[in-house]
Protein backbone atom coordinates (compact mmCIF):
# COMPACT_ATOMS: atom_id res chain seq x y z
CA UNK A 1 0.00 0.00 0.00
CA UNK A 2 2.75 2.36 0.82
CA UNK A 3 4.29 1.62 -2.72
CA UNK A 4 0.88 2.49 -3.94
CA UNK A 5 0.84 5.77 -2.43
CA UNK A 6 4.76 6.68 -3.24
CA UNK A 7 3.89 5.97 -6.45
CA UNK A 8 0.83 8.12 -6.69
CA UNK A 9 2.31 11.07 -5.61
CA UNK A 10 5.34 10.63 -7.48
CA UNK A 11 3.04 11.09 -10.38
CA UNK A 12 1.36 13.86 -9.61
CA UNK A 13 4.90 15.50 -9.00
CA UNK A 14 5.99 14.66 -12.25
CA UNK A 15 2.68 15.77 -13.86
CA UNK A 16 2.99 19.03 -12.17
CA UNK A 17 6.60 19.98 -12.78
CA UNK A 18 5.87 18.67 -16.28
CA UNK A 19 2.96 21.08 -16.61
CA UNK A 20 4.57 23.83 -15.15
CA UNK A 21 7.11 23.52 -17.85
CA UNK A 22 4.46 24.16 -20.63
CA UNK A 23 4.36 27.41 -22.22
CA UNK A 24 1.74 29.82 -22.13
CA UNK A 25 0.22 30.54 -25.44
CA UNK A 26 -1.41 33.88 -25.69
CA UNK A 27 -2.78 34.81 -28.63
CA UNK A 28 -2.57 38.49 -29.68
CA UNK A 29 -6.24 39.42 -29.78
CA UNK A 30 -6.34 41.50 -33.61
CA UNK A 31 -9.27 44.33 -32.48
CA UNK A 32 -11.50 45.62 -34.96
CA UNK A 33 -9.67 49.56 -37.13
CA UNK A 34 -12.45 51.45 -35.37
CA UNK A 35 -10.86 54.64 -36.84
CA UNK A 36 -10.95 53.33 -40.01
CA UNK A 37 -14.54 52.07 -39.87
CA UNK A 38 -15.88 55.46 -38.55
CA UNK A 39 -13.68 57.04 -41.55
CA UNK A 40 -15.41 54.81 -44.05
CA UNK A 41 -18.67 56.04 -42.85
CA UNK A 42 -17.85 59.91 -42.96
CA UNK A 43 -16.55 59.74 -46.14
CA UNK A 44 -19.14 57.89 -47.72
CA UNK A 45 -21.74 60.86 -46.26
CA UNK A 46 -19.13 63.52 -47.25
CA UNK A 47 -18.91 62.14 -50.79
CA UNK A 48 -22.50 61.95 -51.50
CA UNK A 49 -21.71 58.29 -52.51
CA UNK A 50 -24.92 55.80 -51.36
CA UNK A 51 -23.49 52.50 -52.51
CA UNK A 52 -20.38 53.39 -50.41
CA UNK A 53 -22.51 54.14 -46.97
CA UNK A 54 -24.84 51.38 -48.05
CA UNK A 55 -22.50 49.06 -48.58
CA UNK A 56 -21.46 49.76 -45.12
CA UNK A 57 -24.57 48.04 -43.44
CA UNK A 58 -24.59 44.34 -42.98
CA UNK A 59 -28.28 42.75 -44.73
CA UNK A 60 -30.30 42.50 -41.72
CA UNK A 61 -29.06 45.73 -40.36
CA UNK A 62 -31.63 47.67 -38.24
CA UNK A 63 -31.21 51.70 -37.92
CA UNK A 64 -33.11 54.40 -36.04
CA UNK A 65 -33.36 57.65 -35.39
CA UNK A 66 -36.14 59.96 -33.77
CA UNK A 67 -39.06 59.05 -36.80
CA UNK A 68 -37.49 56.44 -38.34
CA UNK A 69 -37.18 52.57 -37.71
CA UNK A 70 -35.44 50.61 -40.47
CA UNK A 71 -34.61 47.18 -40.83
CA UNK A 72 -32.62 45.20 -43.57
CA UNK A 73 -30.48 47.65 -45.85
CA UNK A 74 -33.38 48.13 -48.82
CA UNK A 75 -35.38 49.78 -46.11
CA UNK A 76 -32.05 51.89 -44.86
CA UNK A 77 -31.51 52.37 -48.00
CA UNK A 78 -35.09 53.83 -49.16
CA UNK A 79 -35.73 55.56 -46.14
CA UNK A 80 -32.67 56.97 -44.64
CA UNK A 81 -29.88 57.21 -47.02
CA UNK A 82 -31.17 58.18 -50.60
CA UNK A 83 -33.37 61.04 -49.23
CA UNK A 84 -30.78 62.21 -47.41
CA UNK A 85 -27.42 61.30 -49.37
CA UNK A 86 -27.02 64.41 -51.67
CA UNK A 87 -28.02 67.35 -48.54
CA UNK A 88 -25.56 66.37 -45.93
CA UNK A 89 -22.41 68.08 -46.15
CA UNK A 90 -19.43 68.65 -43.41
CA UNK A 91 -20.39 65.36 -42.07
CA UNK A 92 -17.83 65.58 -38.67
CA UNK A 93 -17.53 63.46 -35.62
CA UNK A 94 -16.17 63.11 -32.27
CA UNK A 95 -15.63 59.92 -30.11
CA UNK A 96 -17.11 59.51 -27.19
CA UNK A 97 -16.69 55.70 -26.38
CA UNK A 98 -15.41 52.75 -28.59
CA UNK A 99 -14.61 49.48 -27.89
CA UNK A 100 -13.78 45.90 -29.83
CA UNK A 101 -13.02 42.84 -30.01
CA UNK A 102 -11.45 40.43 -33.25
CA UNK A 103 -15.36 40.20 -34.58
CA UNK A 104 -17.27 43.18 -33.16
CA UNK A 105 -17.19 46.85 -32.89
CA UNK A 106 -18.93 49.77 -31.39
CA UNK A 107 -18.29 53.57 -31.34
CA UNK A 108 -20.67 56.27 -29.66
CA UNK A 109 -20.10 60.11 -30.92
CA UNK A 110 -21.24 63.36 -32.17
CA UNK A 111 -21.96 64.48 -34.73
CA UNK A 112 -22.52 67.81 -36.60
CA UNK A 113 -23.58 68.44 -40.06
CA UNK A 114 -24.92 70.82 -42.94
CA UNK A 115 -28.12 70.40 -45.12
CA UNK A 116 -27.40 72.41 -47.70
CA UNK A 117 -30.37 72.63 -50.48
CA UNK A 118 -29.79 74.61 -53.61
CA UNK A 119 -25.78 75.63 -52.43
CA UNK A 120 -28.02 77.35 -49.21
CA UNK A 121 -27.72 75.68 -45.66
CA UNK A 122 -30.63 75.37 -44.55
CA UNK A 123 -29.92 73.72 -41.18
CA UNK A 124 -27.18 72.96 -39.43
CA UNK A 125 -27.80 69.92 -37.41
CA UNK A 126 -26.02 67.98 -34.47
CA UNK A 127 -25.84 65.20 -32.88
CA UNK A 128 -25.72 62.15 -30.87
CA UNK A 129 -24.65 58.05 -32.72
CA UNK A 130 -24.12 54.90 -32.35
CA UNK A 131 -22.58 52.26 -34.74
CA UNK A 132 -22.01 48.63 -34.11
CA UNK A 133 -19.98 46.33 -36.55
CA UNK A 134 -19.53 42.67 -36.89
CA UNK A 135 -16.61 41.08 -38.82
CA UNK A 136 -18.35 38.89 -41.74
CA UNK A 137 -16.95 35.38 -42.98
CA UNK A 138 -15.50 37.31 -45.63
CA UNK A 139 -13.55 39.59 -43.23
CA UNK A 140 -15.49 42.40 -44.03
CA UNK A 141 -16.62 44.64 -41.36
CA UNK A 142 -20.76 45.64 -41.47
CA UNK A 143 -22.56 47.55 -39.72
CA UNK A 144 -25.65 45.85 -37.98
CA UNK A 145 -27.08 48.32 -35.55
CA UNK A 146 -27.13 52.22 -36.06
CA UNK A 147 -28.94 54.77 -33.57
CA UNK A 148 -29.16 58.74 -34.60
CA UNK A 149 -30.34 61.12 -31.91
CA UNK A 150 -30.20 64.58 -33.42
CA UNK A 151 -30.49 66.98 -30.13
CA UNK A 152 -33.62 70.10 -30.58
CA UNK A 153 -31.92 73.36 -31.14
CA UNK A 154 -33.13 75.42 -27.98
CA UNK A 155 -34.21 79.11 -29.27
Amino acid sequence: MKKIIVFVLATLVIGLFISCQQPITNTPMVKAPIDSLVANWNNGWNSHDSVSVRNLFAEDALLTDENLIAIGVEEISLKMIHPNINIVNNLKTEKLQEWSTNDRAGYTGTYELEIIVDGSVVAKVKGLFTLNWIKTDEAEWKITTAVLYSFTEQK
